[in-house]
This record gives structure tokens, sequence and C-alpha cells, in this order.
């Protein structure tokens, strides 16, 4: 009896012992698994789709307010980035917006206006950080948090165009396409929203010029590249009339710049790739052409680059050939092969070498360039209504 008892004794503790190794690895794993959990990814930030990194570290979380280097802010396009080493005040501004706040203190002022945040700019790793919702206050931006993926996101008014600082000038906020112009005295007035939401984190690589129609009215075109490395072009034409926004077009290009006209005969000229309008100087519409159609290839955009009583001249944007369009004698003339040309002198890419310069002959004889890759030049001519 004693010897069962015994046996029964030894069998229990076997099962106990085994029970712990096997248990074993599966307490580790978990215990590696909640360590493993604890980690917290790495805090992200952007501005209008463009992410914020600096150098100097990372983003940090104080106070449950998202901290950046200030040196993040430095060289984000439309921002004005100071800090003044003596009265440790930081001060950061759009076109419209301002805030200043001095480091250490929670208190700043936004605006004219006094604000308190939940973290002061202070020190980390011997570097200044500034509260994140400080920044985008004072860019006039709205923050918002995700607190599951850690990313903060500044949606703000991006600004460009000579207006920003020059007068007699336009600019516009390329994020939600409000267009503006500084006058003569300074001023700064909105001349109300146009299509020109631009692609984001290409805003700053845009050109706007005008051109003067009239006393009270300009033609205003945006030029904004986007891609890699900028093959996607958009331009965007807006007829202004006593500042308000009148009449607009859109056009779009690939791997192709074109060199459209403006002005012919004291009308704008406003293309949106396939159909081109003349706007009188009261903005009514004086005349239109299907380029495209008239071209004989309807699904291809063109650029304008000359118009008189009987002709366009036109250039695809797919394959950079010009194009005359005879209105007097109602067909198109590709003028490489009208003048001969051949393809393998032609100087590159989308760049046929022919150019137009000028007409005679009551405006019935047109004059063209062409430059081989070899920069020669020759000279042709078309008359207009030969068959």
């Amino acid at each position: 009896m004693k010897i069962l008892k015994l046996f029964i004794r030894m069998l229990a503790l076997g099962i106990l012992i085994i029970g712990f190794i096997q248990s074993a690895p599966s307490v580790a794993a978990a215990a590696a698994g909640k360590a493993q959990s604890s980690v917290l990814p790495v805090i992200r930030v952007y501005l209008n789709n463009q992410q914020i990194t600096s150098s100097l570290g990372a983003p940090s979380l104080v106070k449950g307010t998202v901290m950046l280097p200030l040196d993040s802010f430095y060289y984000i396009s439309g921002l004005t980035v100071k800090y003044d080493e003596r009265t440790k005040v930081i001060s950061i501004e759009n076109m419209f917006t301002k805030g200043t706040m001095k480091a250490g203190e929670r208190n700043a002022t936004v605006n004219g206006k006094k604000v308190t945040y939940s973290a002061a700019p202070q020190q980390i790793n011997k570097h200044l950080y500034v509260p994140l919702r400080f920044v985008s206050d004072a860019i006039g931006g709205t923050l918002n948090w995700n607190a599951a993926s850690r990313e903060a996101v500044i949606s703000y008014p991006e600004f460009v165009g000579d207006g920003r600082t020059n007068n007699d000038a336009y600019f516009i906020n390329g994020v939600n396409g409000t267009l503006y112009k500084r006058d003569g005295a300074g001023v700064v007035r909105s001349l109300g929203t146009s299509i020109a939401k631009l692609a984001p984190g290409y805003v700053a690589d845009t050109r706007i010029s005008f051109v003067k129609i009239a006393e009270d009215a300009d033609l205003v075109t945006i030029e904004n590249s986007s891609g890699e490395p900028s093959i996607n072009l958009t331009v965007i034409n807006l007829f202004v009339k006593k500042g308000a926004i009148l009449r607009q077009s859109e056009a779009h290009y690939w791997q192709f710049y074109p060199e459209n006209i403006k002005t012919y005969d004291g009308n704008a000229v406003m293309n949106d790739g396939y159909t081109v309008r003349l706007i009188a100087p009261d903005a009514s519409v004086k005349q239109t052409w299907n380029v495209s159609k008239l071209a004989g290839t309807p699904d291809d955009s063109y650029a304008i680059e000359a118009i008189g009583e009987n002709y366009l001249v036109a250039r695809s944007s797919s394959e950079g050939l010009l194009t005359l369009i005879d209105l007097k004698a109602n067909k198109a003339i590709l003028l490489y092969t009208e003048f001969g040309i051949n393809p393998t002198d032609m100087p590159g890419f989308k760049n046929d070498g022919l150019r137009f310069t000028g007409s005679g002959g009551n405006g019935s004889e047109l004059q063209f360039e062409f430059t081989n890759g070899k920069k020669v030049k020759t000279v042709f001519s078309y008359t207009l209504g030969e068959q």
C-alpha cells in the first residue's frame, strides 16, 4: 500500500514538472508579446500631405502635445519662421496669420489674441522644440491628430505668386484656389475662388503671370508642374475684370511645355488644349475654334502659337509638331512634311525645330523658321488659300 501511494505521488510530481516545462515557453512568449505591444509607433507629421522631418530629432509627445524641432519649418514654402536668441521669442507667420511664443512659456499671441497651450517651447535633446498646435494656429491651419496611428496632419493655406510681396501682382492659395491681387498701393484683395486647386507638394513650383487686356481687365495665367520629374503641366487661365474672375480655362500637357500666346488683336486668348476662345475686353466671347478637330486629331491637345484672320498655328502636345490650320482653304497642314523636313534633322524630343516668325502680303503669306539639330536655320513660307 505504501509502495502504491509513493508511486502515485511520483506520477503526480512528474505530470506537474512536464506541465511546467511545456507552459514555460508560452509564458515567455506572452511576456515578449506584451513587451512588443508596448512599443508605440513613431510620430509622423504632415503639412498638406507632405511629411515634415528634421535632422535634429524626431517628433515628440509632451503632455499630450506633439512637439517638433523648430528648424523643421524653416524651409516650408510660404512660411516665415524666426527665432530671437536674445529674447527667446519664436515668430511664425503665413500671409494673413501670425503667432509669437516664448521659449519656456505656454502663453502665446496668435493674430493679436492670447492663447495658452498645454506645453511650452522647450529644449529636447539640446534642440528647441515647439508645439505643433501653435504652428498650425500661426499659419492659419487645421490640425488633426490620429492617436491610433500617431499621425498629425496640418491642412493650411499655401500661397504662391509674386503678389505675396510685390505690388500690382497676383497670388493664389494653391490649396483652395482663391485668387488675390496686391494693388499698386500694396492693398491685398480677394478676387474669388478659381479652379486652380493644385497638386499637394507641388504648389511652390507654380508660376503666375498676367497680361493687361484693358484698364480694368487682366488675363492671369497659372502654370503648375507636378509628377516626377515635373512632367505633368497644368495651365489655368483666368479672365479677371473689375476685381472678379469672369472666365476660366484649364489645359493639361504631358512632357510638353507649351508656348501659348496670351492676346490677339486686343482680345485675351484662352485655350483648354482643345478649344480656343477669344475673350473681348468686356468679357464676352468673340470667337471660338475647336483646334483639335480642325487639326484632324480630336483626341490630341494643342498649344496655340499664333492666330490670324484666316489661320491658326498650333502645336500638338503629343508629338510637338507644328500644324497650320488654313481657315481660308479649310485644311490642316503638318508643316514639317509641307516643307520637306527630314525628321532626323529635327533637334529633339517633342521639338520639330519649327516656329512661326510672322506674316506678309496682307497677312496671306506666312513665314516660318526651321532650326535643325546642328543649329542651322532655314526660312520657309506658306501662302494661305493654296489648294
